[in-house]
């Protein structure tokens, strides 16, 4: 073999090799898994009077479904009363109301679907019901 021909078998050697070395794959760190966003409940006590309503802020990691219930109302427990969902405003601790509905009932679920993460609310209003003051609990589960 000449001096050209090593040159020349080291330079394909070279070129053949850098090409296998390219393309093969190195070890990499694996793909970080997917988060799991559990469901959580949150239980809000209180009280409500005549012509009043009643606030309550939590956080949405996950969008998905927010399901808002009252669980226990007293002393009668029959009456309709008003339940919302909006955004939380922190700074002035208030609920700007998105979704209401003014039938709400003990046990009846009333649903929302928040389309981001963020500060929502949720509240219990009297609609005209209460005539001396209402203890109640709301039960939200949420992502």
């Amino acid at each position: 073999m000449t001096v050209s021909d090593a040159t020349r078998f080291i330079a394909v050697f070279a070129v053949v090799f850098g090409s296998i070395a390219c393309g093969a794959k190195t070890p990499t760190e694996p793909d970080a898994p997917a988060p799991v966003y559990e469901l959580k409940t949150s239980t809000f006590a209180g009280t409500v009077k005549t012509g009043e309503t009643v606030a309550f802020p939590f956080t949405v990691v996950n969008p998905g479904l927010i399901s808002v219930s009252i669980t226990e109302l007293a002393p009668t427990s029959t009456i309709t009363m008003g339940i919302a969902m909006g955004f939380w405003d922190a700074a002035a601790s208030t609920c700007t109301q998105q979704l209401s509905t003014s039938s709400a009932t003990l046990n009846v679920v009333f649903d929302a679907t928040p389309s981001a993460p963020g500060e929502y609310c949720v509240g219990i209003i009297d609609v005209g019901n209460v005539q001396v003051s209402s203890d109640f609990t709301l039960k939200v589960t949420y992502y």
